[in-house]
Parts: C-alpha cells; structure tokens; sequence
C-alpha cells in the first residue's frame, strides 16, 4: 500500500491541467480525487477511525445545511441546472476528499518518505525554468500547465496549479512538512529541501503567501536556532525589517519598480501605498458586495453558488456561498483547530514537537493565506489541505 499511497500523491501533485482543453476549469482534477476517495474509504472501511470522521462530518454537514439555504435563496436570481448539482453538494464532495485523505494519512507519512524530497527537487527545477528559461520551454508548460491566455502569469511560478497563489499554497504547505524533517535530523539534505521549498513559494510572488511564509520562517528560525544569543538577534529581525523598508524607502521603490516585473511593482504599492493597491480594493469591495448581496436575500444565509461571480477572497466567496453565518463557523472551526494543535503541541513531547508545530502555523496564516481564494475547498489545494489535517488528526506521529 505504500507505493500506492506514493503514487497516489504524486500523481495528484503532477497530474496535468491541459488548460487549452479545460480553460479555468480543474474539474477533470475533482473527479479523479473523488473517485480516488471513494476506492479508498471502500478498501479501507473496516478499518475505519471514527472519531476523526464525527469530526468533519459535523463540519461538512454544517456547511452543507448553509448551501442548501443559499440556493433556496438563490432559486430566484441565479439559473440552476442539471450542471450545478456538483457545486450544490460541493461540501459532501468535500467530506468525502477531506475524510479519504485523513484515512490515507493516519496510515503513511509522505514528508519523511524519498519521494516527498523528490517532489520539491523536480518542482524545483520545473520553476527555474519556467519563470527564468521561458523561451525553452513555453511550448511544454502551456500545454501541460500554465493559461497561455494569461500573460501576467508568465512572469511567476504557478508550475502545476495553474495560478501563482494556488502554487503558492500548495508550496507553503510542502515548505512547512520539510521543515520537520530538518528540525529533527539538521541535515545539510534537509537544508537543501527547506531552502527549495521556499524559493517555491517566494517565486509565485503571491502577496498574501509571501506573508506568511516570512513570518512561519521567522517563527521556524526561532525554535530551530539553540544557541541563545543568535536567537536573540533573530528576536529583533523584524523591527531590523521594518526599519529597513521605511529608511530605504526610495530606493526599495525604485528598485521594485525598475524590475520591470508586474507582481514586484504590486508588492512596491502594497508597501508604500496600500490604498491604491487594485488587488486590495478588488478583493476589499468583493466582501462588501458579497456581504450586502447575501443579507439582501437572506438574513442567515448566502446568495447562492457564485458560480458566475467574480469573487476570490474566502471572505467575499463563503458570504456569497455560506452567508455570515457559514463565515462565522469557519473561523470558529479553524480556531478551535488551532487551540487543538497547540494542545497536541504540548503533550506530543519533543519527538513530535515539528510537525505539531508546523501545523499551528499552517492553522493560524489560514485566514492570511485564504484571502488570495478558497485553496481549501479547490482542486489539487483541497488535497493538500486534507493532508495537512489528516495529519493533525493522526493520533501519533513517527519521527523522521
């Protein structure tokens, strides 16, 4: 079962998007995780943790109750059809993937395994040269991979995701698994995969990811590092960062700018001017429309699917979709998660100490790394989501 566990994985991560035949749609993604969760839970239903699925079943169910509610709503305005029954079961489809994954995960850990290594060193290599050797090899990633129609994807990785913050999530994710690996054994390997892993993130240029992935790096450096002086200094390496930015204000400006690249100079007016940010307002107004759109026709619940919306952020989508009152639970929910892996932090002891770590930190960037889209509940995203909480449910977890 563990080559299959492994194949499974990479299949999934690598597995091609084809966007000239499918555009924006990763569906042929959902269908084959869906199948795939199905055989799983089939094989492995006599063997089966109930506990964890009381769990998400009592989240999905939820969920799902609240879309119900916002398609009532949205009977009136929006055209439903025979098509839309997916999206109408999306959180049930959802249980499905989420629960599959956890049953995988409870048995096999994939970050201390060679192929979790030869994951980031292939999708390593696959990002240099998409984002610096373009010209020898567009014809490859447009047909496999990246929207030829998107010209400001060219200038980011989104190696297999299709979009920079979707492989920026996913990356985030890998980067912090690695990170248990090289606590445990502080291997120069270890370094290596850690240092690749974040190249991966940083070269989408994802705003919101960037985030968080220096402040879960800063946080990494200060549980990693045990001499207590250096630790100190990195103690400081923030207000040393902000002092930076503000000082050499014009020359960090400047040097942005003068990159002649789209996402750095949106980084440069985040910085420096936030209010002028487009995506900001864009997102911004997307929960101010999604909000007003919702409580127009229903006080409790959504609007309906979205499904023809332009909304991105898990604020504006779950207003839309869920309504205030399936946005309150998700925080709720992902806060009672955090307190959860805090406590597993405490009692894991010092042998399971990373990876209880690395997912308090997964669990608090949530609501950071989710207002780019809703990763949880998309695609190859949601896998790798179900990953990161299968093993926050794994009642014990082996040392690397």
């Amino acid at each position: 079962m563990r080559k299959i566990f492994s194949s499974y994985f990479l299949i999934i991560f690598f597995f091609p998007l084809i966007p000239m035949v499918m555009g924006n749609s990763q569906i042929h993604i959902n269908f084959i995780t869906l199948v795939c969760s199905v055989l799983f839970l089939v094989k492995f239903r006599s063997e089966i943790a109930y506990n964890s699925f009381y769990i998400l079943a009592i989240y999905f169910f939820f969920m799902q109750i609240f879309l119900f509610g916002s398609v009532w709503s949205a009977i009136s305005h929006e055209e439903l059809s025979s098509s839309s029954i997916l999206s109408v079961l999306r959180p049930t489809l959802l249980f499905l993937l989420y629960f599959s994954t956890l049953e995988i995960c409870r048995r096999y850990d994939f970050y201390t395994t060679p192929e979790f290594k030869f994951l980031i060193f292939i999708s390593f290599i696959y990002v240099i040269f998409e984002v610096f050797f373009l010209q020898y090899s567009q014809s490859f990633i447009t047909l496999f991979y990246k929207r030829e129609f998107r010209p400001e994807l060219f200038f980011v990785g989104t190696t297999f995701f299709g979009t920079s913050y979707y492989s920026a999530y996913s990356f985030y994710c890998i980067y912090l698994l690695s990170f248990v690996s090289l606590y445990n054994n502080r291997r120069l390997i270890d370094k290596v995969v850690l240092s690749m892993a974040f190249c991966l993130v940083f070269l989408s240029l994802s705003k919101t990811m960037i985030f968080s992935l220096l402040i879960s790096s800063y946080l990494m450096l200060l549980v990693y590092v045990r001499v207590k002086l250096i630790r100190f200094f990195i103690f400081f390496i923030p207000l040393l960062f902000t002092f930076i930015l503000f000082y050499y204000q014009a020359e960090i400006s400047e040097m942005l700018s003068d990159a002649g690249v789209p996402a750095l100079s949106s980084i440069k007016t985040l910085l420096y001017d936030s209010s002028n940010s487009g995506s900001v307002i864009t997102r911004s107004q997307q929960v101010i429309d999604s909000f007003e759109l919702s409580q127009s026709y229903s006080a409790i619940f959504g609007a309906g699917l979205g499904q023809s919306a332009s909304i991105e952020s898990l604020p504006a989508v779950f207003l839309y979709r869920y309504g205030l009152i399936g946005l309150i639970f998700f925080y709720i929910i992902n806060l009672v998660l955090f307190i959860f892996s805090v406590y597993k932090l405490v009692q894991g002891g010092k042998e399971n100490f990373a990876i209880y770590f690395v997912l308090s930190l997964w669990l608090i960037t949530l609501p950071v790394t989710q207002l780019s889209g809703v990763m949880i509940e998309q695609s190859k995203m949601a896998f790798i989501s179900a990953i990161m909480l299968g093993y926050l449910f794994k009642s014990n977890v082996k040392r690397t």
